[in-house]
């Protein structure tokens, strides 16, 4: 299967024509469809260039064009489920029993969650400098034999996901996490994926474009934001 972008992409397409308003800030880009549903997805310093949402078609090797595509499908798919179920990654998943827990991508929050109840975690981040933060020479290793992996959604319009995934084992469990994440039944045909953390927020929220267009991240628009998942049938048992 080809990675995501490019799968969805195939799929889906892109129709400027269903996109009724845009902003690029300084961390995330802010899709709102004709629906009024929004889709978001950071950036991560990347230079952006608008010109795609005024013409030309979509080049899924081109970095801007990847994170608009992602948030454009982020406001679709996002939006198609149930989520008769709200809560966060730690309330969801009982990390207390399991053997090798490994983090790609900084989630302070979620960081000091592990830490204050005393589990073990290793994490690793190309973007972030923090003491706690592993040495990416052993990542490899560590990812080989980790027994879940928290991955963040990002890794996906910035094309690390295959690359990342495909150094776990068989039978790890691998959680998505974060904002830019597309909440889609597609992403379980990806091998390792057990369940999909992710964000909608209400319709035509103004606020969000507001403050993603003022260069604010996600500690602005949390308040605006319901924390939402998808889960692997398979593993649905797993959730607490």
């Amino acid at each position: 299967m080809k990675e995501p972008i490019e799968y969805f992409t195939e799929r889906d397409g892109f129709d400027r024509n269903h996109i009724a308003e845009w902003v690029i800030g300084d961390k995330y880009t802010c899709i709102m469809n004709t629906d009024g549903y929004l889709g978001v997805c950071a950036t991560l310093g990347t230079v952006m260039d608008d010109g795609l949402f005024r013409r030309g078609e979509p080049d899924t090797g081109n970095p801007c064009h990847r994170i608009i595509l992602n948030a454009y499908f982020n406001s679709i798919c996002n939006y198609k489920n149930d989520y008769s179920d709200i809560r966060d990654i730690f309330e969801g998943i009982d990390f207390s029993t399991r053997r090798r827990v490994v983090m790609v991508g900084y989630f302070e929050s979620l960081y000091r969650k592990f830490i204050d109840n005393d589990i073990p975690l290793e994490v690793f981040d190309i973007h972030k400098e923090s003491h706690i933060l592993s040495d990416l020479s052993a990542m490899g290793r560590s990812l080989s034999e980790a027994e879940t992996l928290i991955l963040t959604g990002t890794t996906i319009f910035n094309n690390t996901f295959r690359d990342i995934t495909a150094l776990t084992s068989p039978g790890c469990d691998i959680f998505l996490l974060g904002p830019s994440n597309i909440l889609s039944e597609e992403m379980f045909s990806y091998p390792g994926i057990k369940v999909v953390f992710g964000s909608v927020f209400a319709r035509n929220d103004h606020r969000v474009l507001d403050i993603i267009g003022a260069g604010h991240g996600t500690r602005k628009f949390l308040p605006f934001l319901k924390k939402v998942y998808i889960v692997r049938n398979a593993f649905r048992h797993e959730i607490r």
